[in-house]
């Protein structure tokens, strides 16, 4: 059984629906609904702190299944002072907001969850696409990189168009303060379609030094791109 959700595929005529997790603002609950291709974000009547339920405003009906799921905040609820008295609920309430949080990521990071299959749309914490999650993935080969203007297209094999497409330069020999092994985001020229992943460039790769503020351009031959795509 999840920890941060309940999923409902009967009783959909009905408007009232249980919340059996903890959370620790009734706030924090919120429903979405699955018509078979994609999440959509249903209107909240009503939440009873007291009956542990939560009430929409018509009957989701229309949905193969809803999701009750909780989003606690990552804000800090809970600020310490030195030499205060601490509370029982203080305490609880800094507990359980890690361990919520924490549960969020998880459940909403995997593909399957208590053997429910794959998960619905999260909140903050995670990447929704279309069924809420990233299935699959896509790594590169290391691209060269070049002094100049670079072009680099390849072939992802995923089958449709990705939900996400990343770019890296990985550092191969030590350079501008990083080491080999670091990898730095570069992912703003990046385009994709049905077939391909591809990073452009105008002019020559820039990039910020590790330790300063500076920006630096990195030689060619101590570095690589890899493109990641994921759906």
């Amino acid at each position: 059984m999840a920890n941060s959700y309940v999923e409902y595929s009967s009783g959909l005529t009905e408007t009232s629906y249980s919340i059996p997790f903890k959370y620790i603002a009734i706030a924090d609950v919120a429903v979405k609904g699955f018509d078979g291709s994609a999440w959509s974000d249903l209107t909240v009547a009503s939440r009873d702190a007291s009956e542990k339920t939560v009430t929409l405003d018509t009957a989701p009906s229309a949905y193969q299944k809803i999701r009750v799921w909780r989003n606690t905040s990552t804000s800090q609820l809970v600020d310490f002072q030195n030499g205060s008295r601490l509370s029982e609920r203080d305490l609880d309430t800094a507990y359980q907001q890690g361990l919520f949080v924490a549960q969020e990521v998880s459940e909403n990071a995997s593909t399957v969850v208590e053997s429910a299959g794959p998960q619905g749309p999260q909140g903050i914490q995670g990447v929704a696409g279309a069924n809420g999650v990233l299935s699959s993935f896509f790594e590169s080969d290391e691209q060269d990189v070049e002094d100049n203007a670079m072009r680099i297209e390849v072939a992802h094999g995923l089958g449709s168009v990705p939900r996400l497409v990343q770019a890296f330069v990985r550092c191969k020999q030590a350079n501008g303060g990083y080491v080999a092994g670091d990898e730095l985001d570069c992912s703003a020229p990046t385009y994709m379609n049905s077939t391909h992943v591809g990073f452009n460039t105008f002019g020559a790769l820039t990039l910020t030094n590790k330790t300063t503020t500076t920006t630096f351009t990195p030689t060619a031959s101590k570095w690589k791109i890899v493109l990641r795509a994921f759906v």
